[in-house]
């Protein structure tokens, strides 16, 4: 019986989501205290619980700044990770089945989901912590995924890039993959456990 792959999508399945960074250098906001402005709302945004606008209409009201798009979208240009995708579709063919399991929100999925490479249509199923209510690294969002796919922690493995969300997953003894992109021949060394 093949294993259930859960796979990150930031940094993981997509590449280049410094979305804050391009919303930061648009106003000329300093990076390290916008982003700790944005942490507040993080959660919120990422179960579901607050709209991407209301959090852009938050942020004018506080730094006096005009926003009438979605920057959330305008200033979104993720790319595709060719491994990933590939390594997906390997492990498809061998029986596994690969789902995504990440934190995110509407607007980021709406420019995932038009992407000339269709990174998803790799996958599945998708697993959004917006659709869920519940956000990595909180234990249930893995729990709710093994019970939708009534698979035990032992027979799933988890990808991400989070140290985190790699421990949340671990602690349920799920065999995880802190991935790096920069780590190929340990990436590699990983998958092709499960390729043989």
């Amino acid at each position: 019986m093949g294993k259930l792959f859960i796979f990150d999508m930031g940094e993981v399945l997509i590449l280049n989501v410094k979305n804050l960074q391009a919303i930061a250098g648009r106003f000329g906001f300093e990076y390290k205290p916008f982003r700790a402005f944005y942490g507040i709302y993080d959660k919120d945004l990422m179960e579901g619980k607050m709209d991407g606008m209301d959090f852009l209409r938050i942020m004018g009201e506080k730094y006096n700044v005009k926003v009438d798009d979605n920057l959330f979208i305008k200033d979104f240009h993720p790319l595709p990770n060719y491994f990933i995708m590939e390594t997906i579709d390997k492990l498809r063919e061998k029986g596994h089945r690969c789902v995504l399991g990440s934190n995110t929100f509407a607007p980021h999925m709406e420019v995932v989901r038009n992407m000339d490479d269709k990174p998803l249509a790799h996958l599945d199923h998708l697993y959004l912590s917006y659709e869920m209510g519940i956000a990595k690294p909180d234990v249930e969002f893995f729990k709710y995924i093994l019970r939708e796919e009534n698979v035990g922690p032992e027979d799933a493995v988890f990808v991400d890039d989070r140290i985190d969300n790699i421990n949340a997953a671990s602690s349920l003894s799920i065999n995880s993959l802190l991935y790096d992109k920069d780590r190929r021949e340990e990436n590699k060394e990983f998958f092709e456990a499960y390729l043989r």
